[in-house]
């Protein structure tokens, strides 16, 4: 594996890119907070990904995919900060600290949310889904993003939800309330 190391580190050096920036450990993964995570360009998702299995199933499902994708995500996340004690209240809160400073998705802030009334109103400014669809000169749909939120609410007021996006102004609000 040594030696493989090596030639992969000549490779990247030949084109300029400096290896000791690497993100990964000597295993090959990225882990952060004693978890496994993995890095996609924002060129090829969603937006790319969209558009290529929509040639496929057509676009609209291709986009329900990315959502669900993205609620089932989103319900995972928030089950794995309940289980460990974190408040509920508290962790949309600890989400939106870790996705700012560790996932490169964008910045999230809480413009509202109440777990009693089922509302959740978040503004995201630089979130990759609008690059992603910008760098593909399409129109941004937000669907993974979206689908995070609607599946991580949905978990913590234990009920179904339904979410909206829009695109405005260079940044993204997303809604989500209680079906």
């Amino acid at each position: 594996m040594e030696e493989l190391m090596k030639q992969y580190e000549a490779i990247l050096k030949q084109v300029g890119i400096d290896p000791s920036n690497k993100l990964t450990n000597d295993e090959g993964k990225i882990i952060l907070f004693d978890k496994r995570w993995i890095l996609i360009d924002v060129e090829a998702f969603p937006e790319y990904i969209i558009k290529s299995t929509g040639a496929i199933m057509g676009e609209r499902m291709a986009q329900e995919f990315v959502y669900w994708f993205g609620y089932s995500y989103g319900e995972r996340v928030a089950e794995r900060y309940i289980n460990l004690g974190m408040p509920k209240e508290i962790v949309p809160h600890f989400v939106a600290a870790i996705t700012t400073f560790f996932t490169g998705w964008g910045i999230p802030q809480i413009l509202e949310m109440s777990l009693e009334r089922g509302k959740l109103l978040v503004k995201i400014i630089n979130d990759f889904e609008s690059e992603s669809a910008l760098l593909n000169g399409a129109k941004p749909t937000n669907n993974f993003l979206r689908g995070v939120l609607a599946g991580a609410f949905a978990k913590l007021i234990d009920a179904k939800t339904h979410a909206i996006a829009e695109f405005k102004d260079g940044f993204t609000v997303i809604s989500v309330e209680r079906r």
